[in-house]
């Protein structure tokens, strides 16, 4: 048996590694923290429950349009404009099987081979691989100060050329940190400038504390949707302890839903 040289570029998941390691541990009967899967604890909204059962026992559970159903769509059009205080259309929204397979379409559709994407360490683990994965150059910009927030002179200094995107993840998995309303206005405002698309990785965008506020990314532009190069991307997971659901959805202009689309279908 053979694979691809691609298969075997891919990386082991570091992630599923710690959770393997830990569920071995528990079976020993040991004490175990297990800071590894981004798992919240909380259960899913017995709503949800409910209605997911509802559905099932109708037995009407057939293929469903490729970009998501209008239902979902409308409640994500509201959530939009609740929370980004930005209003979109049916045709800016793509729901897939998780963020993360929001962010791999998004890379697909948008790389060539060698373009490259920025990503700021720390950063979670299945980033580079995911670029790689699409035949692209993962870019990680380290702090130059060892913190843990980016700054925009160490990005401006890895912007090449063949730079097509960064990734945007606030707040940050692995280190938690809230990326400053200054510095969202400075890079949404660099790449809008340089035609660079924006990833903003927004699945942990309601889990803030201490008074932290959580900027939305599209107060900082004045591009309209369908010129901007801010694509967002969400999902259930985080907030409503949903992991198993696997519901994400990106919110990007109409062309590049429409070739997402065709990468569902």
């Amino acid at each position: 048996m053979t694979v691809s040289q691609l298969a075997k570029s891919i990386a082991e998941s570091p992630t599923l590694k710690l959770n393997e390691e830990a569920r071995l541990l528990r079976e020993k009967g040991e004490a175990v923290i297990h800071l590894g899967a981004g798992e919240p604890k909380n259960r899913a909204p017995i709503s949800a429950i409910l209605s997911s059962a509802a559905k099932l026992n109708t037995g009407d559970v057939k293929y469903t349009p490729a970009d998501g159903t209008p239902s979902l769509k409308k409640a994500i059009i509201k959530y939009t404009e609740e929370n980004y205080d930005k209003v979109v259309a049916p045709e800016n929204i793509i729901v897939s099987a998780g963020a993360k397979q929001s962010v791999y379409n998004i890379l697909y559709t948008i790389l060539n081979p060698q373009d490259e994407v920025i990503i700021l360490a720390p950063y979670w683990v299945s980033y580079p691989e995911m670029v790689r994965m699409v035949y692209g150059v993962p870019v990680i910009v380290t702090p130059e100060d060892g913190g843990f927030h980016p700054r925009m002179e160490d990005i401006m200094k890895a912007v090449s050329s063949y730079t097509k995107a960064i990734i945007i993840n606030s707040p940050n998995n692995p280190s938690g940190v809230v990326y400053s309303e200054e510095f969202i206005a400075q890079i949404i405002e660099y790449c809008e400038k340089k035609g660079i698309y924006i990833i903003m990785d927004d699945i942990y965008h309601k889990l803030v504390f201490d008074g932290k506020k959580w900027p939305a990314c599209y107060r900082f532009t004045k591009k309209d949707l369908e010129s901007s190069h801010i694509i967002v991307v969400n999902g259930v997971s985080k907030l409503y302890g949903m992991t198993g659901f696997r519901v994400g959805w990106a919110i990007a202009p109409r062309e590049l839903i429409t070739n997402q689309t065709l990468i569902h279908i």
